[in-house]
C-alpha cells in the first residue's frame, strides 16, 4: 500500500512539474501566475514525499512545517490566479499583500519550530502513521488552520459568484476548478485529525494543481466549440444555409430567413434548392450575385456556393454563404450618378447629356428631334451683385422648372454654368408653351432689385451623326442673335447663322497675323470749319486684307469687341496716330490734331493712362494733338474709376472728346462732373431732329451749353448743306461728315488738307 501510494504521489509530482514546464513556455501574465503556482505545488509535493518516506524526527518536523508553510504560499498563488482568472479582488491589493506578509511570518515560525518545538512536535513515527502533537499554549497552529480555511472559503465563494455571472458556455471551466478546490478542502477538513500517512487531500490538491493549468490552457469542450461556432454563424453578417446529401435543409441562420422570408417550414426553400441543383450542369464551387427587391427598396447579395466531400470523395453537404453587398452596390451607383449628373441641379452633366442624346436620336432615327438650349443673359451679374449662393439658387430653380415641364422621352442636362439643354421630339415642341415657360421662369426669378432674361435657341436635328456638342453650339449661336433684342426670347438656328459664326472665327483666327503684318490701315476723316479748312481728323481703321481687299470696320470691330481683342487694335491705332503726328512735327506742322478712339473694354484690359503717356514720350509729340475720343457708354461702365483716369490724362496734357453724345446715357449730370474739352454730337441724334422744331431747339441748346461749359462742339454725320447751315447758325463751328469727306487714306488727307 505504501509503495503504491508513493508511486501515485511521484506521478502527481511529475505531472505538476510538467505543467510548470509547459506554463513556463507560454506567454502572458496568466502563464506566469500558473507557472509560479505549479512550481510551489511541485515543491510542496516533493517535501510531502520526503515527510512521508524519509525517517527521522527532526527531518519529519522540518518537513511538516515546510508543508504547512508551502500551503500558505500555494494559497497566495491561488489567490493571485483567482484574481486574474475571475477578475475579483483586483481592486483590493491589500488582500494579497496581507497574505504574503502572513505566509512569510509562518514560514519563519515553522522553520524555527524544527529546533524549538514551540508550535508542534512529532511524538511517534510508525509504518502507517505519523503522530503530530500541537502545543496547546501556542496559537500559531490554530491561526494557521483558521487562516487557510478562511482563504479557501473566500476562494470558493469567488468561483460561485463567477459561475452565476458568466455565460453558460463558460461556466464549466469555473465549475471544474470550484469542484476540485471544494474536494481538496473537504478532504483536508476530514483528515485534519487523522495521523495516517495516506493523506488523500494532498493528492487531491495535486490533481487540483494540474486542473488549474489544464482548464485555462488546454481544455476546450466540444460543446463550447459547437455552441460558439453556432453563435458566431448566427451573429455574423453573412447568411448561411446548408443542405445535406438528401437535399434537406439542416441549418439556416436568421439572415437567410430574413432574405427569403423563411419561417419554420423549410419545404419551399428545399424545393428551390432542388430546382437550382437540377439546373446545374456540374456541381462545382462558384460565386454569383442576386438582387432581391422588397417594395421600393432592393438588396444585392454576393452568393458563394460550396459542395463538401469527405476524405473518400463522398458527397456530404452543400452550403451557401450570402454576403450583403448592397451598400457597396449603392455606393457604386452613387459614384456613377455623381459621374453622370450635375451635383448642383441633379440634371445630366454635359458629357452624359451628349452621350444619351446621341444614343437616343440614333436608336429612334425614324422620329425627328430638336435641341432646345437656354441661357440667362448677363448671369454673371447675379453672382457679382447678390453672391454665388443666390446664383446657385437661381440655377437650381431653373433646373426644377425644367424637370417639371419635361415629359417622358425628354433628355435634360446642364451644359455649363447657366446653360441648359433639352433634347425632345420635334413634334412636341410648341413655341407658345415655350414662351409661357420662359415667362414663368422669369417671373419666378425676378424681383424689385433685379430682373433676369432667359433666352432660348432651337436647333432642329437633321444629321444624327453630327456631334451633339456641335448641335448645342448651333443652338447657342441662335441665342447670340437675340441677346440684345428684347422683342423675342426664342431664336432658331439656320445656316446663315453658321456662316456668320464661321466668319467671326475666321476674323479671330486671322487677327493676330494681320496685326503683325500691319494689314490694318489708318484712314482719316477731316474735322473742318464751315469753309472746309481742316483742324485735324479722326483716325478710323480699315483692314487691307490680302485676299478680300479693303474691309470696313463693320466686318470686324464687333467681333473684336465681343472677344476682348479690341484693345490690341486700339493700341495699334494709337501708335499709328502718334507716329504720324511725330512725322508732321518733323515737317514743321503742329497745327493739325488726330483724334483716336478709346473703347469701353480698354479701361478694363489695360492701363490707359500708362499706355498713352508711354506713346507720347516714345514719339515726342504734344499730347494735346493726340485727342482721345471716349463714348458716354465707356465712361458710365465704371464712372468713378474712369473719371479718375480722364482727370489724370487731362492733367498730362491730353484733350478729351466725348464721342457720340446723344446716343447713350446723354446725362447732363455727367457733363457737369466730367473733365472733357470737346463735345461731339452724334449724327443719329442730328438725323432724328432734322425736321423737328423741338429737336432743333434741343440741339441748339446743347451746342450753347457746350460753349458755356468751355467745351468745343463738333457735330459728326453732316451730310447736306442744309444741315451745315443750320448747325452754323446754332453756333457750331467744327464739322465732320460725308458732306466734306468720307474717311480717306493718310496721304490723300495730307495732299488735300495740309499742302
Amino acid at each position: 500500500m505504501k509503495i503504491f501510494y508513493g508511486l501515485v504521489m511521484v506521478l502527481v509530482i511529475l505531472m505538476i512539474g510538467a505543467c510548470a514546464v509547459k506554463a513556463r513556455k507560454k506567454n502572458g501574465q496568466l502563464a506566469t501566475i500558473v507557472f509560479l503556482y505549479e512550481l510551489s505545488a511541485c515543491v510542496c509535493g516533493v517535501i510531502f514525499f520526503i515527510y512521508t518516506y524519509v525517517p527521522g524526527v527532526t527531518l519529519t518536523v522540518l518537513c511538516k512545517g515546510l508543508i504547512m508553510a508551502m500551503f500558505d504560499w500555494m494559497l497566495v498563488m491561488l489567490m493571485n490566479y483567482t484574481q486574474y482568472y475571475t477578475g475579483m479582488f483586483k481592486s483590493v491589493p491589500a488582500v494579497k499583500l496581507t497574505m504574503i506578509a502572513y505566509s512569510a511570518f509562518e514560514t519563519v515560525a515553522f522553520i524555527v519550530n524544527t529546533w524549538t518545538r514551540w508550535i508542534f512536535d512529532v511524538t511517534d513515527i510508525s509504518k502507517d502513521q505519523i503522530i503530530v502533537q500541537f502545543n496547546k499554549v501556542n496559537v500559531i497552529g490554530v491561526t494557521h488552520y483558521i487562516y487557510t480555511y478562511g482563504i479557501m472559503l473566500l476562494l470558493l465563494l469567488s468561483y460561485v459568484v463567477m459561475i452565476k455571472r458568466v455565460s453558460k458556455f463558460y461556466r464549466f471551466r469555473y465549475f471544474a476548478i470550484l469542484a476540485s478546490i471544494s474536494a481538496a478542502f473537504l478532504l483536508d477538513v476530514l483528515t485534519i485529525w487523522s495521523d495516517s500517512i495516506y493523506d488523500m487531500s494532498m493528492l487531491i490538491f495535486g490533481v487540483m494543481s494540474i486542473l488549474l493549468y489544464y482548464f485555462p490552457f488546454e481544455y476546450v469542450p466540444n460543446e463550447l466549440i459547437e455552441n460558439t461556432f453556432s453563435l458566431i454563424i448566427k451573429d455574423m453578417n453573412s447568411g448561411i444555409i446548408c443542405f445535406d446529401n438528401a437535399g434537406r435543409c439542416i441549418y439556416c441562420n436568421g439572415i437567410v430567413k430574413g432574405i427569403y422570408g423563411i419561417d419554420d417550414d423549410v419545404n419551399a426553400v428545399e424545393k428551390n434548392y432542388a430546382a437550382w441543383i437540377a439546373e446545374q450542369d456540374e456541381h462545382v464551387n462558384r460565386k454569383y450575385q442576386q438582387t432581391i427587391e422588397t417594395g421600393d427598396d432592393w438588396r444585392k447579395y454576393d452568393i458563394a456556393y460550396n459542395r463538401i466531400f469527405d476524405d473518400k470523395g463522398n458527397f456530404i453537404c452543400d452550403y451557401f454563404i450570402f454576403n450583403d453587398s448592397t451598400e457597396s452596390a449603392k455606393l457604386i451607383e452613387q459614384e456613377k450618378y455623381k459621374a453622370t449628373h450635375d451635383s448642383l441641379t441633379g440634371l445630366l452633366n454635359k458629357e452624359q447629356f451628349y452621350e444619351e442624346t446621341a444614343r437616343k436620336i440614333k436608336e429612334d432615327s425614324s422620329n425627328k428631334y430638336c435641341l432646345v438650349c437656354s441661357n440667362i443673359k448677363d448671369f454673371k451679374l447675379v453672382n457679382e451683385l447678390f453672391g454665388i449662393k443666390k446664383g446657385d439658387e437661381i440655377i437650381k430653380l431653373q433646373a426644377d422648372l425644367i424637370k417639371q415641364s419635361s415629359e417622358p422621352g425628354y433628355i435634360s442636362g446642364r451644359i455649363q454654368n447657366d446653360r441648359f439643354a433639352v433634347c425632345m421630339p420635334k413634334d412636341r415642341f410648341n413655341k407658345d408653351i415655350m414662351e409661357n415657360s420662359i415667362t414663368m421662369m422669369q417671373d419666378t426669378f425676378n424681383n424689385a432689385s433685379f430682373k433676369i432674361r432667359i433666352v432660348v435657341g432651337v436647333y432642329d436635328i437633321d444629321d444624327i451623326d453630327e456631334p451633339v456638342s456641335n448641335m448645342c453650339d448651333k443652338a447657342y449661336i441662335a441665342i447670340e442673335t437675340i441677346k440684345n433684342n428684347y422683342e423675342t426670347n426664342i431664336a432658331y438656328y439656320d445656316d446663315k447663322l453658321l456662316q456668320r459664326t464661321l466668319e467671326e472665327r475666321r476674323i479671330i483666327g486671322e487677327f493676330e497675323g494681320a496685326l503683325a503684318n500691319k494689314e490694318f490701315k489708318m484712314f482719316l476723316q477731316p474735322q473742318v470749319d464751315v469753309n472746309g479748312n481742316a483742324y485735324g481728323a479722326e483716325a478710323l481703321v480699315r483692314w487691307q486684307h490680302p485676299d478680300r481687299g479693303l474691309l470696313s470696320p463693320y466686318f470686324f470691330i464687333d467681333v473684336l469687341e465681343s472677344t476682348g481683342l479690341i484693345y490690341k487694335l486700339d493700341m495699334y491705332m494709337w501708335e499709328c496716330a502718334a507716329e504720324k503726328l511725330s512725322e508732321w512735327k518733323n515737317r514743321g506742322d503742329t497745327s493739325h490734331h488726330i483724334s483716336v478712339n478709346i473703347s469701353t473694354k480698354d479701361f478694363y484690359l489695360i492701363d490707359v493712362y500708362e499706355v498713352m503717356t508711354d506713346i507720347v514720350r516714345k514719339y515726342d509729340i504734344n499730347p494735346a494733338l493726340l485727342k482721345l475720343e471716349i463714348t458716354e457708354t465707356a465712361l458710365m461702365s465704371d464712372l468713378k474709376k474712369n473719371m479718375e483716369v480722364i482727370r489724370k490724362l487731362r492733367k498730362y496734357g491730353f484733350r478729351i472728346e466725348i464721342d457720340d453724345f446723344g446716343s447713350g446715357y446723354s446725362s447732363l449730370n455727367m457733363l457737369k462732373d466730367i473733365s472733357a474739352d470737346v463735345l461731339k454730337i452724334d449724327m443719329a441724334f442730328l438725323r432724328a431732329t432734322e425736321n423737328e422744331i423741338k429737336g432743333q431747339d434741343i440741339l441748339e441748346t446743347i451746342i450753347s451749353l457746350g460753349s458755356k461749359l468751355g467745351m468745343e462742339v463738333i457735330t459728326e454725320g453732316v451730310e447736306t448743306e442744309k444741315q451745315l447751315m443750320m448747325l452754323s447758325e446754332m453756333g457750331c463751328h467744327i464739322f465732320q461728315g460725308y458732306y466734306f469727306s468720307k474717311p480717306i487714306p493718310v496721304d490723300e488727307f495730307e495732299e488735300k488738307y495740309m499742302n
